[in-house]
């Protein structure tokens, strides 16, 4: 098992996934709801879903230099005219230095349910490759089939959502600190709707996600790099503290991902 942590942070490392030039930084109890700035392009995987007019309505996460993974409920029928924003950190600056980027093609998976939000994961491919860089950057892949059990460093939320259920959209891209919970505290919480083969869920320490985080990424540090394990799918309506945020398990799509990009990460 040792050999196989260290052959993974090796790869990682070979891959440039998952690696950040600027390291991320927190005060303490932090939460996207009513939350704490990130560093600026501390989280350089993170990007922004935005209509023609600049209006943000999803987040996502740089997975290669032409490929992003999002949540399926995310898909717009009007996505030909949108872009993907990456190197993002303020949206009400003009002064950032972004790579404003078309969508060429949306792929939704084809077990999405919108009725009980089961297989909620999409690919978006770029319609010219992203240039990477210290503020632009992809994040790994889990590997497939990873449990909560292969987790044992620390797991990130991030996304310009609300900080409240009747807030706006927050400004500055905001992260969290969550825990990872494991199945029977996110069926408790959850019940029927939750499914542990195609979802994970975490939270419960005063921190949650909330709308407009929807698609962006859930990361975890394993051996100096971070693997995008979740992508942020559901929860209360009303962003209450009291529930776990769940989100779509990467792994469990790994080959799914592998087949429809035609890459093997």
């Amino acid at each position: 098992m040792k050999i196989f942590v260290a052959l993974a942070a090796l790869l990682a490392v070979a891959n440039g996934c998952g690696n950040q030039a600027i390291q991320p930084r927190t005060v303490g109890m932090t939460r996207v709801v009513n939350g704490e700035n990130a560093m600026a392009h501390s989280w350089p995987w993170q990007v922004s879903l935005q209509t023609s007019s600049s209006w943000h309505y999803c987040g996502g996460v740089l997975i290669s230099d032409q490929w992003v993974l999002s949540a399926a409920h995310c898909y717009q029928s009007g996505y030909a005219t949108h872009n993907v924003i990456l190197g993002e950190h303020d949206r009400n600056s003009n002064g950032e230095d972004i790579q404003v980027i078309p969508i060429e093609q949306a792929i939704v998976h084809e077990r999405y349910s919108s009725r009980t939000i089961e297989n909620d994961i999409m690919l978006l491919k770029l319609a010219t490759p992203a240039t990477l860089g210290d503020h632009v950057s992809v994040a790994c892949l889990p590997d497939q089939d990873e449990t909560h059990h292969d987790v044992a460093g620390t797991c990130w939320i991030t996304g310009w959502g609300r900080t409240s259920s009747t807030a706006d959209g927050a400004p500055v891209l905001q992260q969290a600190i969550l825990p990872l919970r494991t199945d029977s505290q996110c069926s408790s919480s959850w019940g029927r709707n939750y499914d542990s083969t195609s979802m994970l869920c975490a939270g419960l320490n005063g921190s949650s996600g909330c709308m407009g985080d929807s698609g962006g990424p859930f990361v975890c540090e394993r051996n100096g790099a971070y693997d995008v394990v979740g992508l942020v799918s559901w929860g209360s309506s009303s962003c209450s503290l009291s529930y776990p945020t769940v989100f779509a398990r990467v792994a469990a799509y790994r080959g799914w991902i592998e087949q429809k990009t035609g890459l093997t990460f």
